[in-house]
């Protein structure tokens, strides 16, 4: 009795597993120690107190292991001023006006504050102010206060996701524009947060945003003005169609998108300690704050843009890797 040889193919997997980039290499950023957290972004800086004075030469290694993966953890720290949390922004872009909804303790520092009282509410994957004119190059935050089970915080890159696309679906996506809206949602959950004067209704501050912020377009897939990488930029808190297509024809593409950015090996967690601080690319990845606690947490956050005056000449180098 002969077997018939079985056939083997790859047809429909995919292929998460990409060559470790060696400029990844943790020795390239001494004497800062920089700990990959997966294998092609994420990562820990070690040694570092970022309350002390930091050098011009560990300041550029600090922005190319952000430009390199995409989200940094710093722990073991202590709690920062206002004013210092500017300073150690400053180190990555120029600190923005950040979101108009939410609450601030200094000029360019949000502040928010989220327990029983005011439950959490960014738990949907999401990049800073894609509906807003002055969307976020990158995002620094500080969580002062945390719950001692829950409230983490995941990340996913939008990079990797791209590049592990088919190359038919990457052409089918490259020329669509995307519609962010900051109003998506009815915004009311935000807007709630913020305190208003006396005289000020809410209704009519509310119609005020919304001629002040209309919507924004963005590519759905976008090109990294410093890497040059592209990436997946549409997210489910702002992003509302895209341009030019029927009404189905968006929203399946939208969910197709949304379900590949839902995939593990595109994401990593991080589970908060107190004071932990973590610096991201707003370009390259969105994140997701779980909302499965009712305990006190206080998240000191700045908002950055690229910074004209800040040199990326070393992180220019690789611009055309991808």
């Amino acid at each position: 009795m002969s077997m018939k040889p079985q056939m083997k193919t790859n047809i429909g997997r995919i292929n998460f597993i990409q060559p470790l980039d060696p400029m990844l290499s943790p020795e390239r950023f001494d004497p800062v120690k920089v700990v990959p957290l997966m294998p092609n972004f994420g990562a820990r800086i070690e040694g570092l107190d970022l309350r002390e004075a930091i050098s011009e030469a560990v300041k550029a290694k600090l922005r190319e292991a952000f430009l390199r993966f995409g989200v940094l953890f710093f722990s073991d720290q202590e709690r920062l001023s206002e004013d210092k949390q500017i300073e150690v922004t400053r180190i990555f872009g120029a600190p923005d006006e950040g979101s108009p909804f939410i609450p601030k303790r200094a000029k360019n520092v949000d502040v928010l504050i989220t327990d029983a009282s005011n439950p959490p509410y960014a738990n949907l994957w999401h990049s800073d102010n894609s509906g807003l004119p002055h969307a976020s190059f990158g995002t620094l935050i500080q969580i002062q206060e945390c719950p001692p089970v829950g409230g983490n915080t995941a990340w996913c890159s939008t990079q990797k996701a791209y590049e592990c696309l088919s190359d038919h679906m990457k052409r089918c996506l490259e020329g669509l524009v995307a519609i962010h809206y900051w109003d998506k949602r009815g915004q009311e959950s935000m807007t709630s947060t913020v305190s208003y004067d006396d005289d000020d209704s809410y209704y009519g501050r509310y119609f005020e945003y919304l001629k002040k912020f209309p919507p924004q377009k963005h590519p759905v897939v976008r090109t990294h003005p410093i890497t040059g990488r592209k990436s997946i930029f549409v997210n489910e808190v702002f992003t509302t169609f895209i341009e030019g297509l029927h009404t189905y024809e968006s929203q399946g593409i939208l969910a197709f998108l949304y379900n590949w950015l839902h995939i593990p090996e595109f994401q990593l967690f991080h589970h908060w300690q107190r004071n932990d601080v973590a610096v991201w690319d707003n370009i390259s990845m969105v994140h997701y704050a779980l909302g499965d606690y009712q305990e006190h947490r206080v998240n000191q956050r700045v908002e950055f843009a690229i910074d004209p005056e800040l040199s990326y000449a070393a992180e220019a180098a690789f611009s055309n890797e991808a």
